[in-house]
């Protein structure tokens, strides 16, 4: 215990550096910045042990609540042809649509691999119950083959860089990449997308993985993925959703596996 407090006291004189020269600094980023750190000393933090939704979501609040009153004071500048008034309103608005920008950035960002996260698939798909879909398209789950060897063969470095570089290829799609779980990924594709038209994109990515290497010091390794897709309707349970991607990804990992 005493060995821990120890690295924690280190992280903690770290991110005082780091953050010496800025002039503001959201909860949000000051538990990015620590976490990063702590993960160098080999502590692995779960979210709320840095910092609860409450604290973010009270920030985001109390900036869209100054927006608003932005907006009130640039109608009445408007309506008033105080100029100078209408352009200070504006700069207050901008770097506040900015703050806000990058705030969402820091909530909703996987910090690895820059795809959303979790929470913003959440917050974004599903009602306010959180059980039910608000929209229409495809969702594909994807899942890398072997990826757990890879870790133990190379370390988590390279485990990191490898996820890394599938989020690149899977972004090539256009459509919204979010980091599921550890090496999972899912991809939501838009309506007017057909499942045949998915699979042959995603077949099209498996192909590339065949023919390329990753290299590691003096070896290298190929990558590669399973998949399951399954369409959903607004209104559908995202549990049945997330399920049936889960079977139809297997099933194309146990074909896969015994080729």
């Amino acid at each position: 215990m005493k060995y821990l407090n120890q690295k924690h006291a280190a992280i903690t004189r770290e991110i005082k550096q780091i953050i010496a020269g800025m002039k503001v600094v959201f909860p949000a980023q000051y538990g990015k910045l620590y976490w990063e750190a702590a993960k160098t000393y080999h502590i692995e933090l779960k979210p709320d042990e840095l910092l609860t939704r409450e604290m973010l979501d009270e920030k985001m609040v109390r900036h869209i609540i100054t927006l608003s009153e932005c907006t009130d004071r640039a109608i009445s500048a408007m309506e008033a042809k105080n100029k100078s008034e209408l352009e200070a309103v504006l700069a207050e608005t901008k770097e506040l649509k900015e703050e806000i920008a990058e705030l969402q950035k820091i909530v909703y960002e996987d910090s690895l691999t820059k795809t959303y996260n979790r929470r913003w698939f959440n917050d974004t798909f599903l009602e306010n119950d959180q059980l039910t879909l608000n929209q229409t398209g495809t969702l594909v789950l994807v899942d890398l083959n072997k990826f757990k060897s890879i870790n133990d063969a190379y370390g988590h470095i390279t485990g990191d860089k490898v996820l890394v570089h599938i989020a690149e290829k899977l972004r090539e799609t256009r459509m919204q990449i979010i980091r599921y779980g550890g090496d999972e990924f899912i991809i939501i594709f838009n309506a007017d997308k057909t499942v045949p038209e998915i699979k042959n994109i995603m077949e099209g990515m498996i192909r590339y993985f065949d023919t390329a290497y990753f290299k590691v010091e003096e070896g290298s390794f190929r990558l590669s993925f399973s998949y399951g897709i399954t369409p959903f309707s607004h209104g559908d349970d995202i549990s049945t959703i997330i399920e049936s991607a889960d079977s139809a990804m297997y099933a194309h990992k146990n074909g896969v596996n015994q080729q």
